[in-house]
């Protein structure tokens, strides 16, 4: 025959594994709203169990108490995982209500076992009225859980109302605390709370699953958006382009046409293509600081001696030959990666060197790897003010001793982005000797 102290380890085991598993759950979805109400329920439903051992009257009290909030959580927590707003205040307040009422009763009715068992009942009821109210009003929304979770509560509704009028009609009151019926009562709130895990389980898994969906939504709405963007640089590109060329051939063309360069004249188309030629380096900073946030790693094997080997010849073009000096490793060095995005980011790297250095200094570019790749450009210009130091890479930032120089504050911004969407790491310094030493390490490409 089941006895009580065997129903209470039961419950009280039962209770132990539900407290871990919630425990485990909330920490694995801390961000699904009422895990962690659940969990302190489990938490608190150990520590009933435990108390019922005890029949003082102080530990009848504390024991009913801590009844009260466990349910109280247990039945929050499911209302707000199943998407309704909480009210813990509720919760808070009946357990007070339970505390003084029941130190009341010890200590005015000691024998007030029909009034405890009534009062404990409509409490119960009502919490878990609750969650039956709200089961009915989701529809349709976590299914299996919702049958389970009625199906049960439903039924220990009716089992709570008939211990109660057992209370209130037997001869002996405490009949529902005898050895015939306490232990199968327990047995009862063992199945519900076994009943309202699994729900719980369901109803964490369909909450997940709802999670997924809607990230899955977002990164498709954020990769057309992305597409569409991609699609606007390309067109803004290509529209902002003509009209500049235009203007800027038609400005050329004055100067050729005119029998002679008159002072007023000369100046203003001189002015006229120097504008243009700003608009046009601004338009493809802009569109290619875009780019490189939008575009990632394609993961081509890159050459990067190469590359650099390019760039020197094309700025050979812009500055005097001569200038850049590069020091490259033999058997050369090669990343994965996307080499259009590099070639810029290593291009406004040596191009902002040769920009604030004098014109008579050379710029050093360095290339040595170990388990990374690491590119150190070396100049004998202005360098970076220490106090500003932070700022420097950040998109529109132009340090305060260059204000005198034209730029955009996009090319350095543009080296970063391409960098860390390589998984490479940028480094800025100043050198010994003056000037600056930017240095860019990249992953060394494997097989």
């Amino acid at each position: 025959m089941l006895d009580i102290t065997t129903s209470l380890v039961f419950v009280e085991a039962l209770a132990v594994v539900n407290c871990i598993t919630t425990f485990l759950l909330w920490r694995a979805y801390g961000h699904l709203r009422g895990l962690a109400e659940i969990s302190v329920s489990c938490l608190t439903l150990t520590l009933t169990f435990g108390l019922m051992a005890f029949r003082t009257p102080h530990m009848v009290t504390l024991s009913n108490v801590a009844t009260v909030f466990s349910i109280g959580m247990v039945t929050e927590g499911m209302t707000v995982l199943a998407g309704r707003p909480p009210r813990r205040r509720l919760v808070y307040a009946l357990t007070a209500f339970t505390a003084v009422l029941w130190e009341i009763l010890q200590w005015q009715v000691p024998d007030s076992v029909p009034i405890r068992v009534v009062a404990a009942t409509v409490i119960y009821v009502g919490l878990y009225g609750r969650v039956v109210y709200e089961a009915f009003c989701n529809g349709r929304r976590f299914g299996a859980a919702r049958i389970c979770v009625l199906a049960s509560l439903l039924i220990h509704i009716a089992v709570l109302i008939a211990r109660m009028t057992a209370a209130l009609l037997h001869p002996d009151p405490n009949f529902v605390f005898s050895p015939a019926i306490l232990p199968w009562f327990m047995l009862e709130n063992a199945v519900v709370m076994t009943t309202i895990f699994f729900s719980i389980m369901i109803m964490v898994g369909t909450r997940v699953d709802e999670d997924l969906q809607q990230r899955t939504q977002s990164l498709e709405a954020e990769r057309r958006m992305h597409g569409r963007l991609k699609q606007f640089l390309s067109i803004l590109g290509h529209e902002l382009r003509t009209p500049l060329a235009i203007i800027d051939r038609s400005a050329e063309m004055g100067g050729v046409l005119l029998s002679q360069r008159q002072s007023e004249v000369g100046p203003r188309l001189d002015t006229i293509r120097a504008t243009v030629e700003r608009m046009r380096r601004l338009m493809d900073n802009l569109l290619t600081a875009e780019r490189a946030e939008l575009e990632g790693n394609s993961g081509e094997l890159v050459d990067l001696g190469k590359v650099l080997g390019d760039l020197t010849r094309v700025l050979a073009q812009k500055y005097e030959e001569g200038r850049i000096v590069l020091d490259l490793p033999q058997g050369g060095s090669q990343v994965r990666g996307d080499r259009e995005m590099l070639a810029t980011a290593l291009g406004n790297l040596i191009d902002n060197a040769l920009k604030y250095s004098p014109e008579d200094q050379p710029v050093l570019v360095q290339v040595r790897h170990d388990n990374a790749v690491h590119i150190a450009v070396s100049d004998k210009g202005i360098g970076f003010p220490l106090q500003q130091m932070a700022q420097v890479g950040q998109r529109f930032f132009r340090a305060a001793n260059v204000a005198d120089i034209p730029g955009t504050g996009l090319g350095l911004n543009i080296v970063k982005t391409v960098v860390e969407k390589h998984g490479g790491r940028l480094h800025l310094a100043n050198g010994q000797d003056g000037g600056a030493v930017v240095t860019i390490a990249l992953p060394a490409a494997s097989g």
